[in-house]
């Protein structure tokens, strides 16, 4: 049996990009390398409970891979910085469904990474549907930034 590597992530912005990969490919081994082992991380996907420690995580994600890899992102950075050994990245994430001919209304979600032995690693996610409002000369939905 080969042992697997650990994954070595050098900044948050790695991390982040493994971790959206990870989701669009519905491949639950590469979404948690991404994920701190740390019994304290949690994920809270849109309308969900929160999920803490590794195992509620992973079991999490398998239950969303198992339709298999469906969705596409497109991720609009809100904001992002780095204080010391955590970072927090916001973003609204335009999700595509296969087979759908339009996008999903946008999810608004924060990562928040946090740098350890084999670099950094998520530590939080937390989506949820973003706020939208009527605009009332148009008729039209629109992001409230």
């Amino acid at each position: 049996m080969t042992e697997v590597k650990p994954l070595h992530l050098d900044t948050p912005q790695q991390a982040e990009a493994a971790f959206y990969a990870a989701f669009e490919a519905a491949d639950l081994a590469a979404m948690m390398q991404v994920w701190d082992d740390a019994a304290d991380i949690c994920c809270i996907h849109p309308m969900g409970r929160a999920l803490t420690g590794p195992l509620e995580v992973s079991r999490g994600w398998a239950g969303i891979f198992a339709a298999g890899p469906t969705l596409r992102f497109t991720l609009e950075p809100v904001s992002f910085r780095i204080q010391g050994e955590l970072a927090v990245s916001v973003v609204f994430e335009h999700i595509r469904v296969a087979g759908e001919a339009r996008p999903r209304p946008p999810m608004l979600a924060t990562n928040v990474y946090r740098r350890g032995t084999t670099g950094w690693r998520l530590w939080l996610h937390h989506a949820s549907p973003a706020v939208v409002t009527l605009d009332n000369a148009l008729g039209a939905g629109a992001l409230v930034h």
